[in-house]
């Protein structure tokens, strides 16, 4: 299913924009056809027909399967056509709540079956490409807990709102799963702009907190002690099965193509420590570590040297942004000790980083 472009064309690509530290945004080429069930059912709550707005595209729904696939340019388009039917500042938010947990599949058993929350969380970084998110989203660490940060495309205002507002409604209700017996413990925050009054009392009636708005990305912190506690449905074995199904999903998103450092950068984006192997990676993209590796050297890279970039790119964003001391630097970058992230630190820029700060904020 090829995307249909010229109705809707500021929503093209917004997926290869830059997000606020310089990565790129990753993009999904295809996802499910059912990923759109939550907008549908908003827009027939609504009393319109979304038989119509696929019609205009050229698409319909009595030629779909549920395993369908739908270019993510289209399904923006899509999205796009029922912001401007609608007209309602607050779609997003609607649509976010139409999402139930069993809809993302084998993505939300593989993090139901892990042993901790925090499991799941890291889990659901590195397979979140099979999650119904238009957002990007990682992980940040530091004594009082986790943030789990979402960050929104660039796009058109509307639809950026639609975006942000559908993906903070629905990954709450995702993560009430997790933490249903202390749903209270959850606060966060919206990229989105403060909406008007009359409309926040929307937010209050399916959040059990005051949302921020304005803020760079979207977030939710969990307590530190909320992290280790086992899950109810933790299950060890049905968790390898899950995650190897996963794998074989991701093979559908990443089919093997020539241009595959682009693809090794977008899939470790979202991995704070921790990167998988390169025979895991090489699994994901859908072929072997030796084929994954020649063709990186092929074009003049290697998966150390990807890893090393994304690192050194971390550690300066840290350092520059949050004023975060060393050693919290050096623990969030998974380093043993300080002294090891000191000696990549002085290999990478020649600097230590108080000279580094100090060279910045030389005018």
């Amino acid at each position: 299913m090829t995307a249909n472009t010229s109705q809707l064309s500021e929503s093209v690509n917004i997926f290869e924009n830059k997000h606020p530290s310089g990565a790129n945004q990753p993009f999904k080429r295809k996802r499910s056809i059912l990923g759109l069930l939550p907008l549908f059912k908003a827009l027939e709550e609504q009393g319109r027909s979304p038989q119509s707005i696929l019609a205009a595209r050229g698409l319909s729904l009595d030629n779909l399967t549920g395993a369908a696939m739908i270019d993510t340019n289209l399904e923006l388009d899509i999205v796009g056509d029922a912001i401007e039917l609608l007209n309602d500042p607050i779609l997003g938010v609607k649509v976010g709540r139409q999402v139930s947990f069993p809809s993302y599949g084998t993505y939300a058993m593989l993090l139901m079956t892990a042993d901790t929350f925090l499991e799941s969380a890291r889990v659901g970084a590195q397979f979140q490409h099979l999650s119904l998110l238009f957002s990007h989203m990682t992980l940040h660490f530091d004594s009082q807990g986790l943030e789990v940060r979402y960050t929104v495309p660039h796009a058109p205002r509307k639809l950026r709102d639609f975006i942000a507002d559908r993906d903070l409604m629905g990954t709450y209700i995702f993560m009430r799963e997790f933490l249903a017996e202390a749903p209270h413990v959850l606060v966060g925050g919206t990229v989105r702009s403060k909406p008007e009054r009359h409309h926040i009392a929307t937010y209050k009636k399916y959040l059990n907190f005051d949302v921020s708005f304005d803020q760079p990305y979207n977030w939710f912190r969990i307590p530190a002690s909320m992290l280790r506690l086992s899950q109810q449905h933790s299950n060890v074995w049905a968790h390898k099965l899950y995650k190897a199904q996963a794998y074989e999903l991701l093979n559908t998103f990443y089919p093997a193509q020539q241009d595959v450092v682009p693809q090794v950068k977008t899939l470790i984006a979202g991995y704070q420590s921790g990167y998988p192997s390169a025979s895991e990676l090489a699994n994901i993209i859908g072929v072997s570590e030796r084929t994954l590796r020649r063709k990186l050297d092929a074009a003049g890279a290697s998966y150390r040297n990807i890893i090393d970039a994304q690192q050194q790119k971390r550690a300066l964003d840290m350092l520059s942004a949050q004023r975060l001391p060393i050693a919290a630097i050096a623990s969030q970058l998974g380093y043993a000790e300080p002294a090891s992230f000191l000696r990549a630190f002085k290999r990478w820029t020649g600097l230590t980083p108080k000279r580094f700060l100090q060279q910045q904020n030389t005018p």
